[in-house]
């Protein structure tokens, strides 16, 4: 009787017995030269330079207006705040707020939220106690909530909905009236309307963020500024998208906002700003990062030239 397995046996044993296996491929090791090693660093050298260059070049093209407007809008609910375009900025302009002083990047601030609760589920106060996602901000009374969005009186004892402390320190600031201001006093006053709209990551929106039950929630947790704010910040200083203004704006344009001033910063002795801005291929302005590069890339051919010549001074004692 034949053995059918003998074609399968030769094929395990001619791959058992390759190169591969046995661990007798060819191998290459680099072995660096003063020759090398000065042509690598000042390749790296240059192109860094090169490129710390153009993101400069790139960043000082972008057109940045940046107002304070905590100072002004101090003890008054409601304020306005007049942005002076001082060059031609081309759409679409970027509508960031900015926050200084403002540590997002606590290890227990960011620990504290329920992503399970976030994408929907409806978590009972028992084990929401026991996983400790929300401490210390766990029921309504911890949150300071006593409405919902649907005006329904909300259960003081009951889970918050969103709870934990990214949710309840919520940027609450709203920027709701933007006019453009008329050169000419008979004229009215032209409105700007600004796209609040897809400002969120796409992955987020869609994969993240769900609503349990809008009856118990005291704001809406698709809402795509909440959905921003719950992606906390690497720096004490940062700034967060608000909008997108789609239209140009004219050298010497002046613009009204109006503003709902919530946000309180007293606590943590805080700073606030508006900020209207263009991008480019390498994003918003970013001077820092073309420095960084410049830098790296003149330590890296500063460290060369260290290396020739100490190669030479070796070289001559030894002869």
């Amino acid at each position: 009787m034949e053995n059918n397995n003998e074609p399968e046996n030769e094929e395990y044993e001619k791959l058992k017995n390759s190169k591969f296996k046995q661990q007798k491929l060819p191998g290459w090791r680099p072995v660096p030269t003063i020759t090398s090693t000065t042509i690598i660093f000042f390749g790296f050298g240059a192109a860094f330079i090169v490129l710390g260059i153009i993101i400069l070049i790139f960043s000082n093209k972008i057109e940045e207006v940046s107002y304070r407007y905590d100072e002004v809008c101090k003890g008054k609910s409601e304020c306005q705040i007049t942005l002076k375009i001082k060059n031609y900025m081309e759409k679409d302009i970027m509508v960031y707020y900015q926050l200084n002083g403002f540590y997002q990047n606590h290890r227990r601030y960011v620990k504290s939220k329920s992503d399970d609760q976030l994408n929907g589920k409806d978590i009972t106060y028992e084990a929401m106690k026991d996983s400790q996602d929300c401490d210390p901000v766990i029921t309504n009374k911890d949150m300071e909530k006593t409405i919902s969005i649907t005006n329904k009186e909300l259960q003081e004892k009951d889970v918050a909905i969103p709870c934990g402390l990214i949710a309840k320190s919520f940027f609450n600031d709203n920027y709701k009236k933007w006019e453009l201001l008329s050169k000419f006093e008979d004229d009215k006053n032209e409105i700007i309307n600004v796209n609040e709209s897809n400002i969120a990551w796409k992955a987020d929106k869609e994969l993240k963020y769900k609503n349990v039950n809008l009856d118990k929630q005291w704001i809406d947790m698709t809402n795509e500024h909440f959905i921003v704010w719950m992606r906390p910040a690497g720096l004490p200083n940062f700034r967060k998208l608000w909008g997108r203004i789609n239209r140009n704006l004219d050298a010497g344009s002046d613009i009204r906002v109006t503003i709902d001033n919530n946000f309180d910063i007293s606590s943590f002795n805080g700073e606030k700003y508006l900020i209207l801005s263009t991008v480019n291929a390498f994003g918003g302005k970013n001077s820092f990062l073309g420095i960084s590069y410049i830098v790296l890339g003149a330590i890296s051919i500063i460290l060369a030239i260290i290396f020739i010549i100490g190669y030479n001074l070796h070289s001559k004692k030894e002869k």
